[in-house]
Order: C-alpha cells, then structure tokens, then sequence
C-alpha cells in the first residue's frame, strides 16, 4: 500500500528541495543575475517595463507569461505555438538552447553553457515582474 505512494511523494519532496534551492540561491547572489543578463542577454531584451523597439520581447514581467504572447511584439510561428507558461526550468532550457527548446524561432542566440549563469539569469528575471 505504501509503496505506491513513495515515487509521488518521492517527487513532490524533490521539487520542494529543488524549489527552496532556487529560492536560496536567488537570495544569495542578486548581483550576478543582472551582470549575466547584461552580458548575455541585454543587446535584444529589455527588462524596463513598457520598453519596446528591441531585437527580442521586452522581459518585464516574463515569468508566468504565456510564450509568445507580448502583445505588439512579432515573434515566429514557432514561439507563439509553444503554449508554455513561461516558469523557471522552461526559461532555463531556453537559454541554454534555444533552437533546441523552440525549433524555428526567431532567437539567434546560440545557447548559455553554464547552469549557474541560466539560474542566475532566471533569478533576475523573477526580481523584474
């Protein structure tokens, strides 16, 4: 009888962990999420609401957003039938390769290798609703 409640509770137990990590880690290192998205992703996404005339989607207010969804914004065929909400592990895996995670979108980025660099990037993201 147990036993097939262990892999649930199993799983629900590591997303809490994995939750509290993030939320952790966001809270030890704010600087890092900005200086990385500066780097890596400022030249075509803005982070200052209302901003438009940028390469990419204005990310103000991204997480919980529905892909492809900022009104005026043009994106491809393929971002907009995604149909994902826009949470930490989905943002993470677009940053570390896009064309991968939405094959046809318009995103020319090439992909962010470092795991800590994509947390940190999401973290700043979550500061920026």
């Amino acid at each position: 009888m147990f036993s097939s409640l262990r892999l649930p509770l199993f799983g629900l137990f590591s997303y809490a962990l994995a939750s509290a990590a993030l939320a952790a880690d966001c809270a030890s290192d704010q600087g890092h999420g900005a200086q990385v998205f500066a780097n890596e992703c400022a030249l075509c996404h803005s982070v200052t609401k209302g901003m438009t005339g940028m390469m990419g989607p204005n990310l103000a207010g991204v997480v919980g957003r529905k892909s492809g969804s900022l009104a005026g914004f043009n994106y491809s065929q393929a971002m907009r039938n995604k149909d994902i909400d826009w949470q930490a592990e989905n943002i993470a895996q677009l940053i570390a390769q896009p064309q991968a995670f939405v094959p046809g979108t318009y995103m020319p980025y090439m992909g962010l290798a470092s795991a800590d660099d994509r947390q940190a990037i999401v973290c700043y993201l979550k500061e920026q609703q």
